[in-house]
């Protein structure tokens, strides 16, 4: 059985395109936004990523970019999913951002899971070996992705986890390009920013890091979150954000 990630900021939009992908025959896991649906595609490695462009926190023509730069994810095939004010833009970006198709909202369930089947259908399910280069580009990728979340007043505030994630992403990239080609003076000039950038990034984040009870203590001796008392939540509070 096929999967299908669903990524859509509107839960009932969300909804009812996962139950129409369902009665097709396909397994469908969810994301709300473009940072979720990063985290969904690592650690599921979908057949498809059906994905809204206009989202919170990183946008589909972001996650779109980051996947297919990624050397062990860039074979997922893309569908955006766009409303029409939204055309135009897209049409101008399709190429460079490498997805496979687009579906037009208010979406139709014919075309959409025709769209889906067909480029399922057409996947390169070949998964090459990636070089040094391919490896150290998607490093960069992921900085520049951090300049867009260090643009906001709040971005440390806001999107701490988020960038610390990402520099964590292009130094592993880093380090890949460097064990396939040693020399590799980009990678490894990159390698030496991000490793220094990244420790003086900790040492404020534990000055700015928020009270941990909920990850020292919740369900130990019966004592549980009062703000969350069923758990994690589905969004992020300060609380939960550096377990």
């Amino acid at each position: 059985m096929r999967t299908v990630l669903v990524v859509e900021d509107s839960r009932s939009q969300r909804e009812c395109i996962s139950h129409q992908l369902r009665c097709s025959g396909l397994n469908v896991i969810q994301a709300s936004d473009g940072v979720e649906a990063l985290a969904k595609v690592e650690k599921n490695c979908p057949d498809l990523v059906l994905l809204d462009v206009i989202m919170p926190r990183l946008d589909g023509y972001g996650v779109c970019r980051l996947i297919k730069a990624n050397p062990e994810t860039r074979n997922i095939p893309v569908v955006f999913l766009t409303g029409k004010g939204q055309q135009l833009a897209l049409f101008s970006r399709f190429q460079g951002d490498r997805a496979e198709a687009y579906v037009s909202k208010p979406w139709q369930p014919r075309e959409l899971l025709a769209t889906i089947k067909k480029v399922l259908l057409n996947a390169n399910i070949k998964f090459d070996r990636a070089s040094a280069d391919a490896w150290t580009e998607y490093g960069i990728l992921n900085l520049n992705t951090v300049e867009l979340y260090q643009s906001h007043a709040d971005a440390w505030t806001k999107y701490s986890a988020q960038i610390i994630k990402l520099y964590d992403s292009s130094l592993a990239a880093f380090e890949q390009a460097l064990a396939i080609e040693p020399s590799h003076s980009n990678a490894n000039k990159y390698r030496n920013r991000v490793q220094t950038i990244r420790a003086i990034l900790m040492k404020k984040l534990e000055q700015t890091q928020p009270c941990k009870v909920c990850d020292y203590y919740y369900g130990k001796d019966g004592i549980n979150c009062a703000v969350h008392p069923a758990g994690r939540p589905q969004e992020l509070c300060r609380d939960w954000e550096f377990n």
